[in-house]
């Protein structure tokens, strides 16, 4: 893995930049979905979307452990299987760092594609509703 994001995907033919948080979304929705899921393959999937969409998140082993509360031996495991399930396509975890390379299949890709088209027919000229949001709500704020 050569690039130096924490967690992509590792091939994204036929999609661009801008369709990556809908590739996101449709490939958690997948993992969460898959009858092979436990419930630390559902946290790192979300901590992973979670980065992907929003860089300034951290993405490492200190994080995992404090977000998800998984031991770094067991990111290794719940990594492994994985991977032998198809999810993602390699990892490389070491004391500190994490980098995962997230597996969007052709389905996935077609998924996404098909919804931009939808969306294009039912709201003609409107932005992309995947983007990043104007305003943010955070908890404890007042808007």
């Amino acid at each position: 893995m050569s690039d130096h994001r924490h967690v992509r995907f590792a091939n994204i033919d036929g999609l661009s930049r801008d369709d990556l948080p809908l590739a996101n979304e449709i490939w958690l929705q997948d993992v969460y979905r898959a009858p092979w899921v436990t419930n630390q393959m559902m946290k790192l999937a979300a901590l992973s979307v979670r980065y992907m969409n929003n860089p300034d998140t951290a993405f490492n082993m200190g994080e995992i452990e404090i977000v998800c509360q998984i031991a770094p031996e067991e990111v290794r495991k719940t990594l492994t299987a994985m991977k032998g399930f198809g999810a993602i396509e390699s990892f490389v975890c070491d004391k500190a760092t994490a980098q995962v390379a997230l597996t969007l299949s052709l389905l996935q890709r077609l998924q996404v594609l098909e919804t931009k088209r939808r969306y294009a027919a039912v709201m003609p000229g409107a932005q992309r509703i995947w983007t990043q949001p104007t305003q943010s709500w955070i908890a404890g704020k007042a808007a």
